[in-house]
């Protein structure tokens, strides 16, 4: 089961990966990046209670793997228009080791938290710094002209 709904997750982020770069081109990656952040809300909070039937949990992980496609593809893409081309494999690579060490800093608070203190409140650690990127993101939207 483990294998499938990761496999479900990855399948997400490629699909959500190519329309979000559709919807990069039309709106703009800051808008992109906020909806890619919403479906981590939404991922993480289901994740955050006892899910026992296995589509909700499905469900889930395509949520994850959505804000993933977004979220990438917006990041990317804002790294691609504020760097001259000389810099733009270094910030494509100072990008990738900033998503890694996230991830591993993430992944150790989250499982410390998961472990000692109960999966709630693990996952909904993660949820709540995804709604504060939410917010972030819309107030950096109405403070910057658009692109």
């Amino acid at each position: 089961m483990a294998i499938v709904l990761y496999a479900g997750h990855n399948l997400t982020a490629a699909i959500v990966a190519l329309a979000g770069g559709a919807w990069v081109d039309r709106r703009g990656p800051r808008l992109v990046l906020a909806a890619g952040a919403a479906a981590y809300v939404l991922a993480y909070g289901g994740f955050a209670f006892p899910i026992h039937h296995w589509p909700l949990l499905a469900g889930c992980f395509c949520l994850a793997g959505a804000g993933i496609g977004l979220a990438e593809t917006a990041e990317s893409t804002l790294v691609a228009r504020l760097l001259p081309d000389r810099l733009r494999g270094s910030g494509f690579g100072l990008l990738g080791g900033l998503q890694s060490a996230g991830d591993l800093l993430s992944s150790t608070i989250v499982g410390l938290l998961y472990v000692t203190v109960g999966p709630t409140v693990g996952l909904a650690y993660a949820a709540a710094w995804m709604v504060l990127a939410v917010a972030d993101t819309v107030w950096l939207r109405h403070r910057q002209p658009r692109s």
